[in-house]
């Protein structure tokens, strides 16, 4: 077979094997990232079988001593103190290439040389190395290097000044695809940048149409995001923000990114970083609330992770989620990275045929397995890619070349741009500098990387039926949305609730309107006309305009609602001054009346309706100079108020935006408190009258009772109506309580305050006698006279009474120790003429005792009736008319005329002292006389 059918056959196995199924070796890894590294030996060892070099290890076997030769440079990293030990296994596939190139005859009549040297991944000794190599006596056609990045920006940079063009195997800084600083830069090593396709690819298939970006605040990670912000454009895709962030403020960041509300994130950081962002992410969503209050901007809401997020990372080929980070466990880091989204190169390696039956490559070759590079098989590519390009071009321009001959530095540029093969790590193309291969897509599943999409860069498209994919896993079995997409929907109140609303309101309406028509047709009727009717009709008047404001409240959706925000709050205001001012001075009446009862007559102390229709008022005008005042300086206006969203059932993209319209202004709690603040003192004074009063007996005068249930409803409903006024989230509920509410307390004070004076009037069998029981009242002829018995005012007057009688006893004694000295010393005959003369008027005491009203005294004898005690005492009152009367007739005088005297004044009912004088001898006496009314 010949060389050139070897070299087909040899592309035809790498080729197909893209296609074949998992070798049996890797079934027990259970995905393409636990492929062992040592198994890239088994693909070269494929290779020398397959063109039949097993034996041919400087690539003579071709007959090419004779043949010129073309150097190239190679630059590896074979002592480094950065950490790429790896660089001996990059040497032995490019001394590996370099054979089967040689014994392929790609180059005839040529031979390609390889010069090796160490860089020590450093720029300066790398530039060295080259410098040393252009001025030996060999002309570098082409340089291959290096693995380090750092060393390709600084070789990239000298060779155009030398015509020599490079191809780097495992530099992947996205600063190396700038063709105009690099214009001679080639790699086989995909960088970060490339597997923008692949991700665009793959938003496009879930039809996501807004991502937002998350990046290391580095060029490295910089330079691929906003490169592949630029092809999400090219598939209509939007990105929202682009959130960068450095080790120091990435918490910080990515609350900023949680605001921006978007579900797609595109992320490119170091594996160093990746740890601690999603334990960040993990660790937000378990703080408690003490550990919460420390953090700002709410990060314990973040919950970036799960069902409702993905993340779309670079796969760097290392589990980082397995480290061990501080702040979480490895358990809460797992189960932050599950499901997310990994993009990276497809390795052919992984789906060949096993070769299970070859010899122990590793011993032949004296690499340790773990020391055997990822980019070994980029090496390989890139010595063919070298060569394919040489032998494209002009074979005698080799000749030609010199470091300063452009033109054909230019042809040897122009043929490896174009160049496009299928290498041992998948097909080979350039764009610019980056080369543009296969794809594969993968997803942690269970701690574990499974590829679940392949991207053929040939044919540039995403599949998912390929042979070593697995089925996409989203959890709740639902594809993360981008975006929302918000809807707004009005909420008003159910139409059948407000109906129901409504015909309770209108209802009470109409039972007021009852109670005002038998208040007025009534109002002549004693017991209506003691309760007061002009105020019981503005305790209706107050009740109708409170269930006008109940109506009002429902309305949400009318045209003129701004109009209705300080109407309802006014009517609602003045209705409960109304009522409950009206109900409050019927008990300050009583309470006054009764606190005046005991000073005198009442008569000048009563207060009339207009003075308390006039009290009433004030606070009525007080409510409408404040909502005055309100609508002028800061008006009520429809304002729209948002409650929770609401993802729509069938699509699960949109989710709709409820919204309410209330009346707001810029201080409206401040005017509710100055409109309602002052009412509570309204209601404070009349519980007060009501405690006052509570034990006045007179039903037809006393409310207490009834003001105290009334006042507990008012209370009650206000609670109420305070609470649900703040949970506008529950927009319905909180309609229903306030309604119900007011509607409630209203009626039980409608009920209260009225339906007993209706009962009384309906139930009435004698008004006269029913009222004036009702009253307390007894009647005896044409005398009307409260009971009213206070035993400590009882007990008073007896005392003082009792008082005044000892002192009347003894100046009676007096008198007849006086009269007895006068009869003995006198002479009989002498002083009879002067002792008839002497008429003896007591001198009467008697304690004024103030009543409410006294009957009118006649001189006709008639029945009289007292609701106190008898004071005079009887016994006493004869034996002194007795005693006077004996005088009288000793002396000739008519003890009648006397005795009809003292019984006048001895009369308990008499409440006037009437003093007169009269001279008896050297005695003077008063006589007190109790004028009647």
């Amino acid at each position: 077979m010949c060389r050139a059918s070897k070299l087909k056959l040899a592309e035809s196995e790498v080729h197909e094997a893209r296609h074949l199924k998992r070798p049996s070796s890797l079934k027990a890894c259970g995905n393409l990232a636990d492929v062992a590294p040592g198994e890239i030996l088994d693909v070269f060892k494929l290779l020398n079988s397959s063109l039949g070099l097993e034996n041919d290890t400087d690539g003579t076997s071709g007959g090419l001593n004779n043949a010129k030769h073309v150097h190239i440079l190679g630059l590896f990293e074979l002592t480094t103190k950065l950490g790429r030990r790896s660089g001996a296994s990059e040497l032995m596939a490019a001394n590996l290439a370099v054979q089967h190139v040689n014994a392929l005859n790609i180059l005839p009549g040529y031979k390609l040389i390889l010069l090796i040297n160490d860089t020590q991944c450093d720029p300066g000794v790398a530039v060295d190395r080259l410098f040393h190599a252009i001025y030996s006596k060999m002309t570098v056609f082409m340089l291959l290097g290096s693995g380090c990045s750092n060393v390709s920006e600084a070789l990239a940079q000298v060779v155009p000044y030398w015509n020599i063009i490079q191809v780097s195997y495992g530099s992947k800084s996205p600063a190396l695809s700038d063709r105009r600083k690099f214009p001679l830069f080639f790699r086989t090593a995909a960088p970060d940048s490339t597997h923008n396709i692949a991700k665009a690819r793959f938003i496009k298939y879930h039809k996501w149409q807004m991502v937002a970006a998350f990046s290391q605040s580095e060029n490295r990670y910089l330079l691929p995001i906003n490169h592949l912000i630029t092809e999400l454009e090219k598939e209509n895709v939007t990105c929202i923000s682009t959130v960068t962030f450095s080790s120091d403020n990435y918490k910080d960041q990515l609350q900023l990114l949680k605001k921006h509300d978007t579900r797609i994130i595109i992320g490119s950081f170091s594996v160093a970083m990746a740890p601690g962002i999603f334990c960040a992410v993990s660790s937000f969503a378990r703080l408690n609330p003490i550990q919460l209050s420390d953090l700002p901007l709410k990060a314990h809401e973040l919950g970036m992770f799960g069902a409702e997020y993905v993340w779309i990372i670079e796969n760097r080929d290392v589990a980082w989620w397995e480290q061990m980070v501080s702040g979480c466990s490895q358990s809460q880091l797992r189960e932050a990275v599950e499901g997310i989204i990994l993009v990276g190169d497809f390795d052919l390696d992984y789906q060949r045929q096993s070769v299970s039956h070859s010899q122990n490559i590793e011993d032949k070759s004296a690499i340790p397995v773990g020391r055997m590079s990822k980019y070994a098989k980029q090496s390989y590519d890139a010595i063919w890619a070298m060569s394919l390009s040489l032998a494209a071009s002009n074979i005698g321009s080799f000749e030609q070349f010199s470091y300063s001959n452009r033109q054909v530095g230019r042809s040897f540029f122009e043929t490896m741009r174009k160049l496009k093969f299928v290498g041992l790590s998948g097909p080979i193309r350039f764009e610019g500098a980056d080369r543009v291969g296969d794809l594969v897509v993968s997803q942690i599943q269970g701690g574990r990387v499974a590829d679940v999409l392949f991207y053929d860069s040939i044919q540039d498209t995403l599949e998912s039926n390929c042979v070593f994919c697995r089925k996409i896993r989203w959890q709740n079995d639902r594809v993360p949305i981008a975006k929302r997409i918000f809807k707004t929907t009005q909420v008003t109140i159910p139409k059948v609730l407000f109906s129901l609303t409504t015909g309770i309101s209108v209802s009470g309406i109409i039972c007021s309107l009852v109670f005002l028509y038998f208040n007025a047709k009534f109002r002549q009727m004693k017991t209506i006309k003691l309760s007061s009717p002009n105020l019981n009709n503005l305790t209706v008047t107050g009740c109708i305009l409170v269930y006008v404001s109940v109506i009002l409240f429902g309305l949400h959706s009318v045209n003129w609602f701004s109009d209705l925000c300080s109407a309802r709050i006014f009517l609602l205001s003045a209705g409960c001054s109304l009522t409950f001012g009206s109900i409050f001075a019927k008990s300050y009446r009583v309470h006054r009346l009764f606190t005046y009862t005991s000073a005198g007559l009442v008569k000048n102390k009563l207060l009339k309706d207009q003075q308390l229709i006039g009290l009433i008022l004030i606070p009525i005008a007080i409510d409408f100079f404040i909502v005055a005042l309100w609508s002028s300086v800061d008006p009520l206006i429809k304002q729209p108020h948002d409650l929770k969203l609401q993802i729509s059932a069938e699509d699960r993209r949109i989710v709709y935006q409820p919204q309410i319209q209330i009346c707001q202004c810029r201080n409206t709690i401040g005017w509710h408190v100055a409109l309602f603040g002052y009412k509570s003192i309204l209601l404070v004074m009349g519980v007060c009258m009501a405690w006052k009063t509570r034990h006045v007996e007179i039903a037809a005068l006393n409310d207490s009772q009834f003001i105290g249930i009334c006042v507990y409803s008012a209370i009650f409903s206000t609670i109420i109506v305070i609470a649900f006024s703040f949970v506008t989230e529950y927009f319905v509920l909180s309609y229903v309580a306030k309604s119900a509410s007011i509607l409630a307390s209203t009626t039980i004070t409608l009920v209260l305050m009225l339906l007993p004076r209706l009962k009384s009037v309906f139930a009435q069998t004698d008004a006269e006698l029913s009222l004036m029981e009702s009253l307390g009242l007894k009647i005896q002829s044409n005398t009307r006279r409260f009971i009213y018995d206070d035993p400590k005012e009882l007990l008073s007057r007896l005392e003082i009474q009792n008082k005044v009688y000892q002192s009347r006893l003894e100046f009676l004694d007096r008198e007849i120790v006086r009269l007895e000295e006068i009869l003995e010393h006198s002479h009989p005959s002498s002083n009879c003429s002067s002792i008839n003369a002497i008429q003896v008027i007591p001198e009467i005491h008697v304690l004024k005792v103030p009543r409410a009203s006294w009957p009118t005294w006649h001189n006709q004898p008639i029945k009289t009736f007292s609701s106190e005690n008898r004071l005079n005492n009887e016994r006493s009152g004869d034996r002194t008319t007795k005693f006077y009367g004996k005088i009288k007739k000793f002396f000739g005088g008519s003890g009648k005329t006397s005795g009809e005297k003292l019984q006048l004044g001895s009369n308990p009912e008499i409440s006037h002292l009437a003093p007169c004088r009269e001279t008896v001898g050297n005695i003077n006496s008063k006589s007190s006389i109790r004028s009647s009314y």
